[in-house]
């Protein structure tokens, strides 16, 4: 399974918008889609971060940003900086 990280800067002020965003069409959408969120966090007001993973990375991602549900919604408006790769899980 590939795990990106994606790390966001957030304009000020755009926290709850983005949340709402977030939690009500990303996070459903990417789970619709085989995806698995592993964990969503906080670092601070405009700070946030978080994991998402897939057995066919390229080709879900894809399939993602061309769902119509996707379209209709822009969490680029709130997001000032954005940070993403992939990881490596340390197995324990």
């Amino acid at each position: 399974m590939k795990v990106e990280m994606r790390r966001y800067t957030l304009k000020e002020g755009a926290k709850e918008a983005f949340q709402e965003v977030f939690l009500g069409v990303i996070v459903p959408l990417r789970r619709a889609l085989g995806f698995k969120v592993l964990g969503a966090y906080w670092l601070s007001e405009r700070e946030f971060l978080w994991f998402v993973a897939h057995e066919n990375f390229e080709e879900a991602e894809k399939a993602y940003y061309e769902h119509p549900e996707r379209k209709k919604v822009n969490p680029a408006q709130y997001i000032e900086a954005m940070e993403t790769r992939f990881v490596e899980a340390l197995p324990l």
